[in-house]
């Protein structure tokens, strides 16, 4: 990413020196040459040890990275020519990781303000997810995993003498762009050129066929056009509110319809006071569920694209993680329900609520209950509370704890099937789904999380019950 995407050397350089100014050390920008691509750990820790300087590395770096993020939005860009190439790939069918030693941070600030943002990369690769950095070939190694190749079938681009040599050990073949060494520091590439733009996929593929050079393909597709778009800002914090609380009765008023409508066919002698109670029947609380989720999803989808156009899946937070995500989120998410049930249990009350016992003994088509349970209810409730609702509020004076707070309560409060106690450890949970959904910047976590969640409550369900 950095000296081969944009030229954001410069700001990080900048950035380390004014900290390291601020600490009491004054250094020279040549000073962190020969720790250029090997992470920011490296970057500021090489220094300090030429100076033998003492440095709280974690302190320090986020102190760089806090002066690094007011730079950007100022003065970073694009390479000319990345964004071409960057296209011209993917009108070839070629598959795109990012592999770059920075931090997920440094990643995602720099992708989003050139206008490659991370969710349109098969993968994207930080710093944080390999121990050795670069000249170690790990980082590559995991790129090639994550894309499902061997490293063989794999071609890297780089600018810097120790991305060139991790390339190198990781057994891929090598083009090198002069854009931050000069090409004699680059000779053990297979190929260099000056700069990103001269660039062909001839160069990349390591043949001579011939092939359009990217300037020449023209404008990408439209399933291509957020390669060029820049980052949008979300809505605002009362638009937020405003447009989530909508959506929300939108839901309610298209469940109430159905349920109406449902007992109505089913020759119900009192459909009015039936639907009432449909928050503790089993098939009416399913049917109806069911049968509003896609318009709230429609609706979120709407709202996010007229604010996000092209973007608005991301804007919602459906952006794809490693497999291993999931499993790495879902052993907390079962040490977490057990606490939740230690602790209902030596309060001495009830480990499957009456309600949902009601709801159960009520269901009718038990099929038609589980989907309620385990995809139709996740869906769409973390995608109103913690896709659109969060993103919102995350970009708000509130910021991320505000965020993960807001969306937990109001997600409880729905929940008015359960007593003070059973809203009270439903906004538990979603401290830790918002949490999640923070760290992963993913909605396809807390889903899963969620389902999970519900399968475990299923499951004490029939275990008490039967």
């Amino acid at each position: 990413m950095d000296g081969v995407l944009t030229d954001s050397e410069p700001l990080i350089n900048a950035a380390a020196i004014a900290m390291f100014k601020e600490k009491g050390l004054t250094v020279q920008p040549e000073d962190f040459l020969p720790f250029v691509g090997t992470g920011e750990d490296r970057y500021l820790g090489g220094v300090a040890e030429k100076y033998h300087f003492p440095l709280d590395l974690p302190a320090a770096k986020a102190r760089t990275y806090e002066i690094y993020l007011q730079l950007v939005p100022l003065q970073l860009k694009a390479f000319p020519g990345a964004r071409e190439l960057v296209a011209a790939c993917r009108q070839a069918g070629l598959r795109l990781a990012v592999a770059s030693s920075a931090d997920q941070i440094k990643i995602d600030a720099n992708l989003h303000k050139i206008g490659l943002p991370p969710e349109m990369w098969d993968a994207v690769i930080s710093g944080e997810a390999v121990i050795n950095k670069k000249p170690a070939p790990d980082i590559f190694l995991r790129a090639a995993e994550r894309l499902g190749f061997s490293p063989g079938q794999c071609v890297v681009v780089e600018d810097a003498v120790n991305g060139v040599h991790a390339a190198k050990a990781a057994g891929m073949r090598c083009v090198a762009v002069a854009q931050s060494f000069p090409a004699e520091r680059l000779r053990d590439a297979d190929l260099v050129r000056q700069k990103i733009s001269d660039l062909t996929l001839a160069d990349l593929l390591g043949r001579q066929d011939v092939v359009p050079h990217p300037s020449s393909l023209g404008p990408p597709p439209a399933a291509l056009e957020r390669v060029a778009e820049t980052p949008v800002r979300p809505w605002g914090f009362w638009a937020t509110l405003g447009l989530t609380a909508a959506m929300f009765l939108a839901e309610v008023i298209a469940q109430a319809v159905i349920i109406v409508v449902w007992l109505m066919a089913s020759h119900s002698a009192h459909p009015g006071a039936a639907a009432r109670k449909a928050a503790f029947d089993g098939l009416l609380l399913s049917v109806g569920t069911c049968g509003s989720v896609p318009l709230l999803l429609f609706l979120a989808w709407i709202f996010a694209r007229i604010r996000a156009g092209s973007q608005a899946l991301s804007y919602l937070g459906l952006r794809p993680v490693p497999r291993s995500a999931y499993l790495r989120w879902s052993i907390p998410m079962l040490v977490l329900l057990a606490l939740s049930d230690l602790l209902t249990y030596s309060l001495g009350r009830e480990i499957v609520p009456p309600s949902m016992v009601q709801a159960y003994e009520t269901a009718g088509f038990l099929p038609l209950f589980w989907l309620t349970l385990m995809v139709a209810a996740p869906l769409g409730e973390e995608t109103l509370f913690r896709g659109f609702f969060f993103e919102g509020l995350l970009h708000s004076r509130l910021g991320a704890l505000g965020a993960i707070l807001l969306s937990s309560l109001f997600w409880a409060l729905i929940h008015v099937q359960y007593d003070a106690y059973g809203i009270a450890t439903i906004f538990v949970t979603g401290l830790f789904l918002g949490y999640a959904r923070l760290k992963t910047q993913s909605l396809y976590v807390p889903i899963f999380l969620h389902s999970l969640n519900n399968l475990g409550a299923t499951l004490e369900l029939l275990w008490f019950t039967h």
